[in-house]
C-alpha cells in the first residue's frame, strides 16, 4: 500500500484511536471517582479510604461469585486495593474508574481461577444455613409470602447462584460486570480485554446456559 491510499488508511485508523480515546476521557470527566484516584495519586490517604470504601463490597461480592470461595475473595478483594495503591501512579484518566478497578479484579480472578490447587478447594461462600447468606439475590419480604413461596425463592435463589458459578469464567465475568455490576457493554469489553460484539456474545450463551439449568425451578 502506497501514496494516497496508505495515508487515508493510517488517517482513518488515527481517527478512530482518537474517537476511542475522546469518549473515554469523556466519561472519566464525569466519573467523580476518577477525582478520588487523581487525588490517591497525589498521595491522598483520605481519596484512598473513600474509594475502599465505596467499592470493596462490589469487589467482594464480584470475587465471591466468580471464585466462589469466601475466603479467597475476601483475599482478592485484599490484593485488588493493594494493586491499586501499588500503581497509582500508572492510572491514567481515559475511562470510568470502576473500569479500571474491575479490570484488576477480573485479572486476579481469572488467575485464581487457573491455579491447580483449586481442585482441593472447597466452596464455602453457600452455607447450609441461608438465613446467615451475607450476599445474594434479595429474598421476598416474609410478612408478604407464604413459607412455601419463601422456600421456593430461597431454593431459585441457590439454583441461581449455582449456575453462575458453573458458567465458564469470561462469559460468568460478562454476566457479573454487566448484568449485577451495571457496567456498560464498552466497559465491560475494556475490562476483559474484547470487543462489545464479544461481550454480547458472551452474554448470549451465557444467558442461554442459565436458563436451561433453571427451566425445572421455573
Amino acid at each position: 500500500m502506497s501514496g494516497p491510499l496508505r495515508s487515508g488508511v493510517e488517517g482513518r485508523a488515527s481517527h478512530e484511536a482518537e474517537t476511542r480515546i475522546a469518549v473515554g476521557a469523556h466519561g472519566a470527566a464525569n466519573d467523580p471517582d476518577v477525582a478520588l484516584m487523581l487525588r490517591v495519586q497525589a498521595g491522598d490517604q483520605a481519596a484512598f479510604s473513600e474509594l475502599f470504601a465505596k467499592f470493596a463490597p462490589r469487589v467482594l461480592q464480584y470475587a465471591r461469585r466468580m471464585v466462589g470461595s469466601e475466603a479467597r475473595a475476601e483475599e482478592v478483594t485484599q490484593d485488588v486495593f493493594v494493586q491499586v495503591f501499588r500503581f497509582r501512579t500508572r492510572y491514567r484518566p481515559e475511562a470510568r474508574f470502576s473500569t479500571w478497578l474491575f479490570t484488576i479484579a477480573t485479572n486476579l480472578c481469572l488467575n485464581d481461577l487457573r491455579r491447580p490447587e483449586r481442585q482441593l478447594r472447597v466452596d464455602i461462600w453457600e452455607r447450609p444455613d441461608a438465613e446467615n447468606d451475607r450476599e445474594g439475590p434479595s429474598l421476598p419480604d416474609p410478612d408478604a409470602v407464604t413459607p412455601e413461596e419463601g422456600a421456593s425463592s430461597r431454593e431459585l435463589a441457590r439454583a441461581l447462584e449455582s449456575a453462575i458459578a458453573e458458567l465458564p469464567p469470561k462469559q460468568r465475568a460478562a454476566l457479573l460486570l454487566s448484568r449485577i455490576d451495571g457496567l456498560a457493554y464498552r466497559d465491560v469489553g475494556d475490562t476483559l480485554g474484547c470487543s462489545e460484539g464479544a461481550v454480547k456474545a458472551l452474554l448470549f450463551r451465557a444467558t442461554h446456559a442459565l436458563k436451561a439449568k433453571l427451566r425445572e425451578h421455573m
